[in-house]
């Protein structure tokens, strides 16, 4: 799939889940290698590095409204690339970055990224030539200007983790409250519960539903004008399956800017340790199945 070059400087393909989106711009190629490689010139177009780069050190890029990627950098070529592994919110498939720089004529220079996954679905490589693609555009713009480009926050959370071929099934009536922060009234899912020290942290759902390979449900936010709407999906990918998830509705609430930000981060933090918390009962439950298929453990 190719996208086409944006404004003669930026230009998007991808082939196999590898995904490759290069920019140019009017700077010099130390001037790009520290937009690339500096903590604080990170931050001003992607997002908050809180170490910099060394081989083999773990760290975290995070984005201010709950997301984040757990960074660990195999390779490091001063001035030239750094190579990274990284996993979305740290519990999703691991994926393998690189960004380089290559001087061209003059104050010209390239700067590419390459991003690798084995598992993507195509509509997950559209997301990520769209995502680059964004990223680079604010990155030209910032080097272009000097002022951060960085986006707010996002509107919606979503996230995915991978999950063995095991007996656990996530969706399944019983199993849903062993790692969803998941509370009945007594007849009926009910509440959402949030871990943390601030208030409130039990919000009520609605319209709780689960049919076949997806959940769906609305969460109440106290004081806001509108419902959020959450959806948990499980698709079968390659030997093992992943489990997606995604609430949407955080800009829509009626509620102050600030007030939704803190919100959206809160309930970021209870759906990683949620997925956490999947990732370990799968591994743990008994195998079913192997090479993709079913086994007759009778």
């Amino acid at each position: 799939m190719d996208q086409p070059e944006i404004d003669g400087t930026l230009v998007a393909t991808a082939q196999d889940g590898t995904v490759r989106v290069r920019v140019r711009v009017a700077r010099s190629p130390e001037v790009a290698w520290l937009a690339l490689s500096d903590p604080a010139r990170v931050g001003m177009w992607f997002g908050r590095m809180d170490s910099p780069w060394l081989v083999g050190r773990a760290g975290r890029i995070e984005f201010g409204d709950g997301d984040f990627f757990a960074v660990t950098a195999t390779e490091v070529t001063e001035g030239k690339a750094v190579e990274f592994e990284w996993s979305f919110l740290g519990v999703g498939p691991l994926e393998q970055i690189r960004w380089s720089v290559t001087a061209l004529s003059g104050q010209l220079t390239e700067i590419m990224v390459t991003d690798h996954s084995s598992i993507r679905t195509p509509a997950e490589v559209e997301q990520m030539v769209a995502g680059w693609t964004d990223f680079f555009l604010r990155l030209r713009r910032c080097l272009a200007t000097g002022k951060a480009t960085r986006y707010d926050w996002r509107e919606d959370i979503d996230g995915s983790a991978e999950l063995p071929a095991t007996a656990f099934e996530p969706l399944h009536p019983d199993v849903i409250y062993h790692w969803m922060p998941i509370a009945t009234d007594g007849f009926e899912p009910r509440w959402f519960f949030i871990v943390d020290d601030e208030g409130p942290r039990r919000f009520r759902v609605e319209d709780f539903t689960v049919r076949g390979n997806e959940l769906t449900f609305a969460v109440e936010i106290p004081e806001a004008t509108r419902l959020t709407h959450c959806r948990v999906g499980v698709q079968d990918v390659g030997s093992g399956r992943k489990l997606l998830f995604s609430h949407t509705g955080w800009r829509g609430l009626g509620l102050s800017d600030g007030r939704s930000r803190v919100l959206r981060k809160r309930f970021a933090d209870s759906w990683v340790a949620s997925l956490q918390q999947a990732r370990e009962l799968a591994a743990v439950a008994p195998p079913t199945r192997a090479n993709g298929h079913d086994q007759d453990h009778s």
